[in-house]
């Protein structure tokens, strides 16, 4: 579950979270919300199809992340299966099921 934040913060269910105005890139933002430490840098980038070398330079902020790898990581951080046949039908779902939340939420933030 995720608790809707200002721009800035976040906070999952589990109590991880902080404050991203401290991070120093996005990638970083991002790892620290899967639960990374810095230790875990190269899992981590891993998982979005980088080498050493550009997860080294993406967390230094020498080089920024492309558009691929951001999808990437959204993918992951919300928990997407990797896309085959089989499972367009699911992500297609859970695309809808997160449309109907937002319709939700938004008739919510308009009766206050």
């Amino acid at each position: 579950m995720v608790a809707i934040t200002p721009h800035g913060s976040f906070k999952v269910a589990t109590n991880k979270g902080g404050d991203m105005d401290n991070e120093k890139t996005d990638f970083e933002i991002w790892m620290r919300a899967l639960g990374y430490n810095g230790k875990q840098v190269g899992e981590a980038g891993a998982c979005i199809g980088l080498t050493n070398t550009s997860v080294r330079m993406t967390k230094k902020g020498d080089r920024e992340l492309k558009l691929v790898e951001r999808l990437a990581m959204s993918a992951i951080r919300a928990g997407l299966p990797e896309w085959t046949p089989e499972t367009d039908e699911e992500i297609h779902a859970l695309a809808l099921l997160r449309k109907s939340l937002q319709a939700v939420q938004s008739a919510s933030s308009e009766e206050d």
